[in-house]
């Protein structure tokens, strides 16, 4: 999983080229975040749905109990994502519980893997979605 994720980075940020959406798929994007600790910018591909005012991405990490290091990294100050070839600088929001069944229902029509993650896991997978500024 790391070697993939390695390449679909290098294909987004270098190449802007399909190569990514052919090994993974057509719905990802790519997450710029600063780390929290260490301070550098971290790059982390993600599978999206466009949603009316931007894209919502799952914090799945693969159904895994624990949360991935890019949802602790997202922070009050503005990220990046880079879409389509397009870098955008955009703003996250978390999205509430009782609002969250449209939006996996995007999801789960974009990589049906994502019901296999939410019963896989023990926690409840925050949604968010990211808008441009």
């Amino acid at each position: 999983m790391k070697l993939i994720t390695f390449l679909h980075v290098k294909s987004i940020k270098f190449n802007h080229s399909k190569v990514g959406q052919i090994i993974i798929g057509s719905n990802i994007l790519l997450l710029e975040t600063r780390g929290v600790v260490s301070n550098k910018i971290r790059k982390t591909p993600l599978t999206y749905a466009k949603t009316e005012n931007g894209y919502v991405v799952a914090a799945s990490y693969g159904g895994r109990d624990t949360i991935p290091q890019w949802f602790n990294n997202l922070q009050d100050n503005l990220n990046y994502i880079t879409v389509e070839s397009t870098r955008l600088k955009v703003k996250h929001e978390i999205i509430p519980l009782e609002n969250r069944a449209p939006y996996w229902e995007e999801l789960i029509k974009v990589y049906k893997t994502f019901e296999q993650y939410k019963e896989k896991t023990q926690r409840e997978i925050p949604l968010v979605e990211f808008t441009k500024v």
